[in-house]
């Protein structure tokens, strides 16, 4: 069963960011999958690497993309994706460790983090790129 479930109501009306959600959605479902299912930790600590991974080059491309047009809320982005890349960092820190509760605190984290950055944070840059002609 899926942890997060994207729909049309999450778009920021940027494809390439759209997709690029999608496959944070994914990653995450995977993870929680693999959690759920008690696999390998190796598999957890790799999935959990992937998302890290891929959550910093979405991040830079974001930051790219907002610094282009020169989005004035660029600055408070950037301390918001450097907040949320340290939390999932010290999550793998965590798993590293043994932590045992790691698979239920990281489920909420990140179902949370997911939703409320995307709707509470980057929707807001949506309208401003599409008036610059972004898609």
């Amino acid at each position: 069963m899926a942890l997060v479930t994207w729909s049309d109501g999450l778009s920021v009306g940027v494809k390439a960011i759209d997709d690029q959600h999608t496959t944070l959605f994914n990653c995450i479902n995977d993870l929680h999958d693999a959690m759920m299912k008690g696999q390998a930790r190796s598999i957890i600590g790799s999935l959990l690497c992937k998302l890290l991974s891929y959550t910093r080059s979405h991040f830079s491309e974001e930051e790219d993309l907002m610094a282009n047009y020169k989005y004035p809320g660029l600055s408070q982005h950037l301390i918001q994706h450097r907040a949320l890349t340290k939390q999932v960092e010290e999550y793998i820190a965590r798993f590293e460790k043994g932590d045992l509760a790691l698979s239920n605190d990281l489920a909420d984290f990140l179902s949370g983090w997911l939703y409320n950055h995307i709707l509470g944070v980057d929707k807001v840059y949506g309208p401003y790129m599409n008036e610059r002609g972004v898609r």
